[in-house]
């Protein structure tokens, strides 16, 4: 509710009841502990004009690539923080669910580059992720892709999402440097990263030992 005239329009509209104003505030603050606090507006864009059409341009140029046969390169990060993952499991009824939670320490943040034809590249680190991680990993990347091939460029495309340290200035910059052939990802595009599954299944399986129901699909 917006204000208590609406309350009051409320209750008199589905109930039949006339409350005071001071009564009516008094039941809200003091009864029910509710603030008449100021509005933070906090635009929600995921479905904007404007990124539902990025995320069709998106959509399009990325049928594009397999039209003329390039191999994507599908690059983002993860943590490994802990290695349970689960969101449910049996007990008895009366106890409390609570499960002591398997940290792992130092925490990991591995980087993944997966390509369209399976191949797989990993990097473990105990850093954050930021433009320096990346341009670290990709410097790597680089190495030993020109080592197998120095013309790889022009078969691959590199897929990235839209974090801060994927698209800023710096990274911007490595990128034009090393002539690398990238591609972002639309707005919100999360199911368009097929590297989103290998994390979902190395969390599942890898780190599971045990095969144990997850929150992860």
């Amino acid at each position: 509710m917006r204000s208590v005239n609406d309350v009051q329009s409320r209750l008199k509209e589905d109930h039949g009841l006339e409350i005071k104003d001071w009564k009516l505030l008094h039941m809200m603050h003091k009864e029910l502990g509710l603030k008449y606090k100021r509005v933070s507006h906090i635009s929600w864009q995921g479905n904007s004009p404007r990124n539902l059409i990025l995320r069709q341009n998106f959509g399009l140029n990325f049928l594009k690539l397999d039209m003329i046969k390039k191999t994507v390169l599908n690059i983002d990060e993860t943590w490994l923080g802990h290695v349970d993952f689960r969101r449910m499991c049996w007990t008895e009824s009366g106890r409390s669910n609570s499960v002591a939670a398997k940290k792992m320490q130092p925490r990991i943040s591995m980087v993944v580059a997966l390509d369209s034809h399976g191949g797989v590249k990993i990097a473990l680190l105990q850093a954050n992720s930021n433009g320096s991680v990346m341009e670290l990993f990709f410097t790597s990347l680089i190495k030993m892709m020109d080592e197998r091939n120095r013309y790889w460029r022009k078969h691959h495309i590199i897929m990235l999402d839209n974090a801060p340290y994927h698209t800023s200035k710096q990274m911007m910059e490595f990128y034009e440097q090393n002539d690398l052939p990238i591609m972002f990802t639309g707005p919100h595009s999360y199911s368009a990263s097929p590297v989103e599954l290998f994390f979902a299944a190395f969390k599942k399986e890898n780190i599971n030992p045990d095969m144990l129901p997850l929150g992860k699909k």
